[in-house]
């Protein structure tokens, strides 16, 4: 791996997952993401797999493209 003068940039993602009650009413999920350092936090709910992967992709694709 080449050195590098950037300073290294450091991201958290934690999804916190349930099921709903009663059973078979349906998945949940709270979607938290904060790059560190920079002090913004953000949380999105979802309700579906789908949903949870589509709110991490582009949380991480924002990270990236930054």
């Amino acid at each position: 791996m080449a050195a590098s003068n950037a300073a290294e940039r450091i991201g958290v993602v934690v999804v916190r997952v349930w099921i709903e009650q009663p059973p078979g009413t349906g998945l949940r999920a709270r979607i938290t993401a904060q790059e560190l350092g920079d002090g913004e936090q953000t949380s999105q709910a979802a309700k579906s797999i789908d949903a949870i992967v589509d709110n991490v992709r582009a949380w991480l694709e924002e990270f990236v493209n930054r």
